[in-house]
């Protein structure tokens, strides 16, 4: 699974330093219920392939479908190649409630939303998937102490898509890193940082982290198809397969020093830069 880790800079180093130095008051949620709505808050079809066949006015592009009724309306799954006449390619998400187990603090994770993609074979006049972003939300209950459900949070993932050649381009190879014919299509995340992020109770920061089973740095020339700079975090998908993206999620917490206790830390640190200028003066 690919794992994004958050830097907060000199806060968490602040953080981690003074975690043993002071007393939290406030008790320590260790079990959470949990919810994960999903669906699309925007996409948009690319040209159709002008190296293969001119413009199929018959087609119907890319067409939202399933609505979430929690999430506004929003579709949960999109569908493009409808007018080849045979199965369309498609983007399905999904979310999750909880389902025992619970979400522990500083434990494993559990199973978040998942994506799948219906790769199957469309002909080269047909409008594709270009760009979608994937609006998740993450709701959490305190169990253990109970308390309020806070949330939900809101998280989104913007993503390209790149429908490949099946053949590779005139008929040469496929796209290097991406497997054999077929070939196999490119999906690249362009805002990885949503793959965490804090929040406050009480006198405890906690950590959310997202874990993607399948995704991971893509090669160049997957990047470059893609119209990415090297080194883009992203996956791939093999052609006639339902391709199934399983995310997961856990949480982790660490307590938050006092603000007297983070002031004194700022002049401990300040005395001793003074103290190291006054010997580098001697």
């Amino acid at each position: 699974m690919f794992k994004f880790t958050k830097f907060l800079g000199g806060t968490a180093v602040a953080l981690t330093l003074m975690a043993g130095a002071t007393q939290a008051s406030a008790a320590l949620i260790t079990e959470w219920g949990y919810e994960v709505q999903a669906g699309f808050s925007a996409f948009s079809p690319a040209a159709p392939d002008q190296l293969s066949a001119p413009n199929d006015t018959t087609n119907n592009g890319v067409v939202g479908s399933n609505p979430n009724a929690n999430l506004g309306g929003l579709p949960t799954t999109l569908s493009w190649g409808l007018g080849d006449g045979g199965p369309p390619s498609s983007l399905t998400v999904t979310g999750t409630t909880q389902n025992p187990p619970s979400l522990f603090t500083n434990a494993g994770p559990v199973a978040g939303a998942s994506v799948t993609h219906a790769n199957n074979v469309i002909s080269g006049n047909s409008l594709t998937l270009e760009s979608a972003t994937i609006a998740t939300t993450l709701s959490l209950t305190p169990i253990t102490p109970p308390g309020a459900t806070i949330g939900p949070f809101p998280i989104l993932f913007n993503i390209l898509f790149e429908e490949t050649d099946n053949f590779g381009i005139g008929g040469g190879q496929c796209t290097p890193g991406t497997g054999g014919t077929p070939c196999a299509d490119i999906f690249v995340l362009q805002n990885p940082g949503a793959l965490a992020f804090d929040f406050v109770i009480d006198e405890f920061l906690y950590t959310v982290e997202l874990l993607v089973d399948g995704l991971g740095v893509l090669s160049d020339e997957a990047c470059a198809a893609a119209g990415e700079a090297a080194g883009c975090i992203g996956f791939i998908t093999e052609e006639n397969q339902e391709n199934v993206l399983n995310t997961a999620f856990q949480i982790s917490a660490r307590p938050v020093p006092e603000p007297g206790t983070l002031a004194l830390l700022g002049l401990g640190l300040l005395g001793l830069g003074i103290a190291r200028r006054r010997k580098a003066a001697a």
